[in-house]
């Protein structure tokens, strides 16, 4: 049996992979033993969220797999091997597989991916944009008026607002509740303001359900700006597949490089939420000159598809302003110290002067669980967690999953969670009690995964009499939907309720903006599934003012930093956490791992001349 027969047979592998490896060892004359090893885990690699795979990692995943990895552990062997291939080339070739000088191998359109965000990102980075400073200074002091506690402290919000002024290329992060739709409802008007003729606005976001939030939170901030800036905003969201223009068939975007978007202007929300191939199609579809805002937070988990957009853009650590920008900025803020107070060395990294942190959360109150529970899960350090753990806070409750009375405890909070469905007056109400409150878990299957509490929760209430025996669509039953459809204006992650209509027919209920509600015939759905609990990725865009999170009973390699934090910032008032306290300890020490080349590429003037010339 041949090693990627053995990998396929030890399920290391996927099919798909094994006959990418095969594939190229065809092309290449077979000359090369370890290219069929290295491409098959290539393409492995982004089917795992990778963008591409570093060499020293064959080897380690060969012994993994319970396989002799001592071929590929001398790298500078196994990378002179490839290159002799004719398959395999380096950053400026044209190959399947790419090279790079890093020792990270790349199916070849990941690595393009990746060159055109770098090159489009970096020269919106370039330069400081030329601007009336008294004005702008006056408009900004208008809409980010000084707070009276505090009217001498650095206002990060207006910061943001006088930076997005200055560059055409923007990165605002930050936690729940650190305002930054607020401030970019601000950046809006300031912009729109100060423009010689009307902005070209796209508002956009990865998913239909963040791009309604994006909007509701959009047309939230209208109401705190004075009138006569809030008629200049722009408040319809899209996701950015409708952006675009998703074709089927043939498979692509309507707009593209050949055929751009006409904008002067976009805001992406939920950027981490992003995947590489998906922000490469957007910035080649945009006008060299529009200007690009991406709001996030850096802490959250990555997209499902491959890549760790917003992570890889603002690096791992704070970044120093330029001291030109410095210069630039402190006429604008209104602080007489400015924002060198915590940037004012010269940046070596050619993006730090776009990105800025938001650092102050308004949802939590100061003496928050909640706000001191993520605090500690992001410091990745367990005594800072155990810390937490021991201290009694209002809105924080930690439940171990322990002792006999646990099944019964697990079940009491089923009851109280989604009673209020089934007893709700009208599909509206029900959908108001749905976002309430909300179960999360780290895991899709098992007992304490989606599918064993959602059939647990339907137990319960048939038992109860709420839900009749065979059926499988019934009033009050929460779903959500697993595909897009562009034709129903719905989309993977989208939350409905099941509910009569006044003929009494069955009808599934998706809200819109504003408080409005619209009905689908169950028949025409997408597909879908009942989502009494949802999976902490499902939940990535959405806040809820009670949440239940569910860990595993055993230790798995899911559970990470960047789960937990995601998963205790959906909560706003209210949060439980039913688990064992040394998973809670063990995932806070873990990490995400992506392989990818985005960040070296974004930073590194030499790659990004490559970029230039493709």
């Amino acid at each position: 049996m041949t090693m990627l027969n053995q990998l396929l047979a030890a399920r290391a592998l996927r099919p798909l992979d094994v006959q990418a490896g095969r594939l190229l060892a065809r092309l290449s004359g077979g000359t090369s033993p370890e290219l069929p090893i290295a491409t098959a885990f290539a393409s492995w690699a982004t089917g795992q969220g990778h963008t591409c795979l570093p060499l020293s990692a064959l080897s380690p995943h060969l012994t993994e797999a319970g396989l002799d990895g001592s071929r590929f552990k001398d790298l500078a062997a196994v990378r002179q091997t490839l290159l002799a291939t004719p398959v395999v080339g380096r950053p400026d070739d044209h190959c399947p597989l790419i090279l790079d000088d890093r020792d990270r191998l790349y199916l070849l359109r990941f690595y393009r991916y990746e060159q055109t965000i770098a090159c489009a990102l970096r020269s919106r980075a370039e330069g400081i944009e030329t601007l009336a400073a008294p004005r702008a200074r006056a408009l900004l002091a208008e809409l980010f008026p000084p707070a009276a506690a505090s009217p001498a402290a650095i206002d990060w919000q207006r910061t943001a607002a006088a930076l997005a002024l200055l560059k055409r290329f923007v990165v605002i992060s930050g936690g729940p509740g650190t305002g930054k739709t607020y401030t970019v409802a601000r950046i809006l008007a300031a912009l729109a303001a100060l423009a010689p003729q009307k902005l070209r606005i796209g508002l956009a976001a990865p998913t239909g359900k963040a791009a309604l939030r994006l909007q509701e939170s959009i047309r939230a901030a209208q109401t705190t700006l004075p009138p006569k800036w809030a008629g200049l905003i722009a408040d319809q969201a899209q996701t950015l597949h409708r952006l675009l223009g998703f074709r089927s068939s043939p498979p692509g975007f309507l707009h593209n490089s050949a055929n751009p978007l006409h904008l002067d202007l976009l805001i992406l929300d939920e950027a981490s939420m992003i995947d590489v191939p998906l922000m490469a199609a957007m910035l080649a579809a945009l006008p060299p000159a529009c200007r690009v805002i991406l709001l996030g937070d850096r802490d959250q988990l990555a997209s499902v598809e491959a890549g760790n957009l917003l992570s890889d853009i603002c690096g791992s650590e704070d970044r120093r302003w330029s001291t030109a920008l410095t210069a630039h900025l402190q006429p604008l803020t209104g602080s007489p110290h400015g924002p060198t107070r915590s940037f004012d060395a010269q940046a070596a990294d050619p993006l730090a002067d776009s990105i800025v942190l938001l650092r102050t959360s308004r949802r939590f109150r100061e003496a928050s669980g909640i706000s001191a529970l993520s605090r500690a899960v992001n410091s990745g350090e367990g005594d800072a967690l155990n810390t937490v753990l021991d201290q009694p806070y209002p809105d924080l409750r930690i439940e171990e999953q322990t002792g006999p009375n646990q099944s019964a405890w697990l079940q009491a909070q089923l009851l109280r969670f989604f009673s209020p469905l089934f007893k709700a007056r009208s599909a509206s109400a029900a959908l108001q009690e749905l976002g309430k409150r909300r179960i999360l878990c780290t895991l899709r299957e098992g007992p304490s995964g989606v599918d064993g509490i959602n059939a647990l929760t339907e137990t319960i209430f048939r038992r109860l009499g709420d839900i009749s025996a065979g059926e499988r669509c019934y009033r009050g039953m929460p779903m959500i939907i697993l595909r897009n459809d562009y034709q129903l204006g719905l989309f993977n992650g989208d939350t409905g309720i099941v509910w009569p209509d006044d003929q009494g027919m069955l009808q599934a209920w998706f809200p819109l903006a504003e408080d409005a509600i619209r009905p689908i015939s169950l028949a025409r759905l997408p597909p879908w599934q009942s989502s009494y609990a949802i999976t902490v990725h499902k939940s990535q865009g959405s806040e809820f003012g009670e949440v239940l999170l569910l860990l595993p009973p055993e230790d798995v390699p899911i559970l990470s930093r960047e789960l937990l934090y995601t998963g205790i910032t959906r909560a706003r008032d209210a949060l439980t956490v039913y688990g064992r306290k040394d998973l809670l300890v063990r995932a806070v020490e873990r990490r995400v791992v992506r392989y990818s080349g985005l960040g070296d590429q974004l930073r590194d003037q030499r790659e990004d001349n490559e970029a230039r010339r493709h």
